[in-house]
């Protein structure tokens, strides 16, 4: 259960964006649209949402486990 709730914890944080390659060699990021912007931020809450679907499921198998059995 300590496990599921340092998952909880750790799923808001985000990293943001990548930094330079491993060469340490920086890019210059390409100017990005407003639908760019608009396609970036959906595709992001999708991601949190599965990620927060995936958490309750693992919750409930976690309850399931703790369950007597019958």
């Amino acid at each position: 259960m300590t496990a599921l709730l340092a998952v909880f914890l750790l799923l808001p944080l985000d990293a943001g964006p990548p930094g330079a390659p491993d060469g340490g060699v920086g890019t210059v990021a390409p100017s990005r649209s407003a639908e760019d912007e608009e396609v970036i931020q959906n595709l992001d809450l999708l991601e949190h949402l599965a990620e927060s679907q995936a958490l309750e499921m693992l919750l409930e198998i976690d309850a399931d486990r703790e369950k007597p059995d019958r």
